[in-house]
């Protein structure tokens, strides 16, 4: 990966006591393709007195054979390096434009030269930086301070720096300082809290500011937990599998729509969104008693009964003189259960009910006492909620649902989704915790997001 350096420069830049000072030593040793010189008012005086810092940086790239751009910032106003508080706003608005102007490159920062108050501003922002940023330290050739001589000469400071003498075996001087991101971490711990409550978009939002930190995959993955949660399942699963992760439990067309729906149910009941949870109950109800009278009791429901209306595919409604064409019993059934006789009706789980209850009751197609009793009372409760649901603008707390329904919506939603296994009970032979998708696709996320901050450092090649 390409690098590019951002440094300032102080009384041991670039040469002192014939040994590479920080900038210098960097250089050799990480070969960025653009150095950033941050220099104060008496840096540009000694660089507009010899050149120093261009001169050797381009002697250096003709010893080292490559290349490398000197971009000086030059801040003259600067005259008093000491005071830390004007650093910070300054480093930080360079280092956010080397970033945009370098995308793909890592970002190096030298925490060795100039004042401790400019060493100190760049450790900071190397930990608090909304983008990967290496911090270098670059010790003294004999571990302690070198002030080096006032006098400067280009030409005997080069001859003699040692560190040009592949023979004399010089020691890289360079450590990279093991630091993490602070921002990133306290941003991290906020998207986990968030997909831990299934809040997706937040999460995304939040690493959005730290994202050059987040690995591909999270962000792909959270892009599809996203879509999941708001029932664009194939656009869901595109996201999936480019990070190559297998989205969805149930993969058939007829029964993953609404399974994802009933788990999509699940996260409403868990999180106490029960106006939303209660206006899901009718089409989720209406889909199971469809699909167990296909499944189990061999009603082609759609096909045999109903019309679908032309100006809208997804509306289709149950008709009389087709009942009365396929099944003249059942039809008699239904005269009995509707007053004074059966009418063409909107297919839902009340104009299903009575072909469940035809079917499994004694002598039906399906006799299964345990379906007909659990079908009768979710289809009560949703007698009872639905019109609260559609015109009741005030909130559903679980004491009142349990007060309309005679249950609470925990034990409903269980009903539920044990109608659906037993209409698809061949799905969870392989997969018995298939409802518990979601919170295994949270812990792929989350140790996927705490792992990456093991790829953050850079390995440096010599």
């Amino acid at each position: 990966m390409p690098r590019v350096l951002f440094s300032t420069l102080g009384m041991t830049d670039p040469i002192k006591n014939d040994h590479d000072g920080p900038f210098l030593h960097i250089m050799r040793h990480y070969k960025p393709q653009r150095a950033y010189l941050f220099m104060t008012k008496r840096v540009c005086e000694l660089a507009d007195q010899d050149d120093r810092y261009r001169i050797h940086a381009a002697a250096l790239c003709r010893e080292e054979g490559f290349n490398c751009e000197i971009i000086e910032l030059r801040y003259e106003e600067i005259d008093n390096p000491q005071q830390f508080d004007i650093f910070y706003l300054i480093f930080e608005k360079e280092l956010n434009q080397i970033h945009r102007a370098n995308p793909g490159c890592q970002v190096l920062v030298n925490l060795s030269s100039g004042t401790p108050q400019m060493k100190s501003t760049c450790h900071l922002l190397a930990l608090t930086a909304p983008f990967p940023v290496i911090p270098i330290q670059v010790t003294t050739p004999h571990e302690r301070e070198n002030y080096g001589s006032p006098d400067y000469d280009l030409e005997e400071c080069w001859n003699n720096n040692l560190d040009n003498h592949s023979d004399l075996e010089p020691k890289d001087r360079t450590r990279q300082v093991e630091a993490e991101n602070l921002r990133y971490l306290f941003l991290r711990e906020a998207a986990i809290s968030n997909i831990e409550a299934y809040n997706y978009t937040a999460a995304l939002h939040i690493l959005a500011a730290v994202e050059d930190f987040v690995p591909r995959d999270v962000m792909r993955l959270l892009s599809a937990a996203q879509k999941r949660k708001n029932m664009e399942l194939s656009e869901a699963e595109k996201d999936s599998n480019m990070a190559n992760y297998d989205l969805y439990p149930i993969k058939s067309s007829d029964a993953k729509e609404l399974f994802e729906y009933l788990l999509l149910l699940d996260l409403q009941q868990k999180t106490g969104q029960l106006m939303d949870f209660v206006r899901g109950i009718s089409p989720a109800l209406s889909r199971l008693f469809e699909y167990f009278l296909e499944k189990k009791c061999r009603r082609q429901v759609k096909k045999d009964f109903c019309v679908q209306s032309a100006a809208d595919p997804g509306h289709w409604r149950m008709r009389r003189d087709k009942l009365e064409k396929k099944d003249p019993q059942l039809l008699a059934y239904y005269d009995k259960r509707f007053t004074p006789a059966f009418r063409d009706s909107d297919l839902s789980c009340a104009a299903l009910l009575p072909m469940i209850e035809f079917d499994c009751g004694a002598g039906g197609r399906n006799p299964n006492r345990e379906v007909l009793e659990r079908a009768l009372a979710m289809r009560n409760v949703e007698e009872k909620l639905r019109n609260r649901a559609a015109h009741d603008i005030t909130a559903i707390k679980e004491e009142q649902f349990v007060q309309a329904a005679g249950i609470s919506s925990f034990k409903l939603l269980s009903w539920m989704k044990w109608m659906f296994k037993c209409t698809f009970s061949h799905y969870f032979t392989q997969n018995s915790d298939a409802w518990d998708s979601y919170n295994q696709m949270n812990a792929h996320i989350i140790s996927k997001l705490k792992g990456g901050t093991d790829t953050l450092a850079a390995t440096k090649t010599k």
